[in-house]
């Protein structure tokens, strides 16, 4: 299963209103190609607050949009279902680039 890692130091995740499913968030106005975010969904999404250290928030990744409009047109938005498992993972050095690293 595809996952996503991302240092997000800036705020850019919120509870979704009236979401569909429990634990419901988007994080946003990431810099990802429409086609890779499509390959992302049912995958893995992981937020750290630095390269080398364990994620602190995250979830399985239910879909995503790509927001029209400003300084971020065009960036990508993830919604995913929050869990526990995705906290306190260490990933590898290797592959992080731009603050994110994608791991297929």
């Amino acid at each position: 299963m595809p996952s996503i890692h991302f240092v997000e130091r800036i705020g850019n995740t919120w509870k979704v209103p009236n979401p569909t499913m429990q634990h419901e968030y988007e994080s946003g106005y990431w810099v990802v190609g429409e086609e890779t975010a499509q390959k992302l969904v049912g995958g893995d999404l992981y937020l750290h607050d630095r390269q080398n250290e364990p994620s602190r928030f995250g979830g399985k990744i239910l879909g995503y949009r790509v927001h029209k409009g400003g300084t971020e047109d065009g960036r990508v938005i993830f919604r995913f279902q929050a869990t526990s498992n995705h906290r306190d993972l260490k990933t590898p050095r290797e592959g992080w680039g731009n603050e994110k690293k994608i791991v297929w």
